[in-house]
């Protein structure tokens, strides 16, 4: 092994790489300093990388401690290699945690979460569709811009939140178990820029195509089906709608509640004779009313629907029952008490349901007439022109 000066940047500079193979230099000029001892600085064709030997637990492994010029010389390579000897000490390095790349901390939560299969299964396809190489990358290579970059390339909050939040559960748990710095508590998603798209992808003055789109999803899995059909001619939202249980629903009331709403407050709603029809059909073999496959834990957020032309989305159903209940001029106060919103005004403090049953039918039927299913004539009429 050639011997070099290894403590001056310059001298460092004028080593020259062998063709064909990796030379070890080392520099016994400072072999009186412990912690340098077994440090070396290995030279390739295009790279120098510093690499500290050590006999750990009756074993030589040797330790990548970074490249130069990040590490000038010996002595900032000494510096890290105190550092990683820490963490081999406390059994908090990637060798003793298993933990080296951000997707190895993403396993590593998995396996120890409660979460569903399906759940995991999100979580992997999200990284490996649109964030494979960050999770490849060792955990102390990672930047924030690394990991902004990851989420703000892609379109859509909605996406660039979930991925946000794989990144940080991630992150979180390779802080925990490497005792190293969370870079990801500093990611942020700039919702500020994001303008919402609040338009269906389809034309919503043709016949609409989601009655069409949910009973070709009843027909693979039921459940899924019938959460967005309830969407659809309740107005609710994705979240309110997988967490459902039978408790909450009185069949012979013909009445729905929701515990907690989005502004917080507890929703009492007027189900349709439709909407009856479909969850008297539904298994009642758990407590939720949309149950995963082991009927321990309800859905995870449903995907869109789609027939690879057309799709659906969760909240759109949410926008075509608005649109339903205004093309069947109803009030504005019923249609937002329909909808679970906090009304304007004086009169909606005191008013104590105005929302029945009949108005719930009433835009069932319109919806079916929107979507085909029921010719016009058959719209309710309530105190408005038609």
């Amino acid at each position: 092994m050639p011997n070099h000066d290894l403590t001056k940047r310059p001298e460092v500079a004028k080593i020259k790489p062998t063709p064909g193979k990796t030379t070890m230099y080392s520099d016994l000029t400072i072999k009186s300093d412990p912690d340098a001892r077994g440090i070396r600085l290995a030279v390739g064709a295009t790279t120098k990388t510093w690499i500290l030997s050590k006999r750990i637990d009756g074993k030589l492994r040797s330790i990548t401690l970074g490249s130069w010029p990040d590490l000038p010389t010996v002595f900032a390579a000494r510096d890290e290699a105190k550092k990683k000897m820490a963490a081999v000490t406390t059994r908090t390095d990637a060798a003793s945690t298993g933990i080296h790349t951000l997707g190895d901390a993403l396993e590593s939560h998995i396996n120890r979460s409660n979460a569903s299969e399906r759940t995991k299964s999100e979580y992997r396809a999200q990284v490996s569709n649109n964030m494979a190489e960050l999770f490849k990358m060792k955990i102390e290579d990672i930047t924030l811009d690394h990991l902004e970059e990851a989420v703000m390339r892609h379109k859509g909050v909605a996406t660039q939140k979930h991925l946000a939040q794989i990144i940080r559960t991630s992150f979180k748990r390779a802080a925990a178990v490497r005792r190293c710095f969370n870079v990801a508590d500093d990611l942020k998603v700039d919702t500020k820029t994001y303008q919402p798209d609040n338009s269906v992808k389809f034309d919503a003055d043709e016949r609409w195509p989601a009655l069409d789109l949910i009973e070709a999803k009843k027909a693979s899995n039921q459940i899924i089906g019938a959460a967005f059909e309830l969407m659809l001619f309740t107005g609710l939202r994705a979240g309110n709608v997988i967490s459902l249980r039978w408790e909450n629903i009185d069949l012979t009331a013909r009445k729905l509640r929701v515990a907690r709403l989005k502004n917080g407050r507890v929703g009492m709603f007027p189900l349709a004779d439709r909407v009856v029809a479909l969850l008297e059909a539904l298994p009642k073999h758990s407590e939720w009313v949309f149950p995963q496959h082991d009927t321990e834990k309800h859905i995870y957020h449903p995907d869109r629907l789609s027939n690879g032309k057309i799709v659906l989305r969760p909240h759109d159903c949410r926008r075509l029952f608005t649109t339903a209940a205004r093309r069947a001029d109803l009030p504005a106060y019923v249609i937002d008490q329909l909808r679970g919103d906090v009304e304007k005004g004086v009169q909606g403090i005191y008013d104590q349901g105005s929302a029945s049953h009949r108005h719930a039918n009433a835009i069932a039927k319109q919806i079916e007439v929107e979507c085909g299913s029921v010719p016009s004539s058959n719209v309710v009429q309530i105190g408005g022109r038609r």
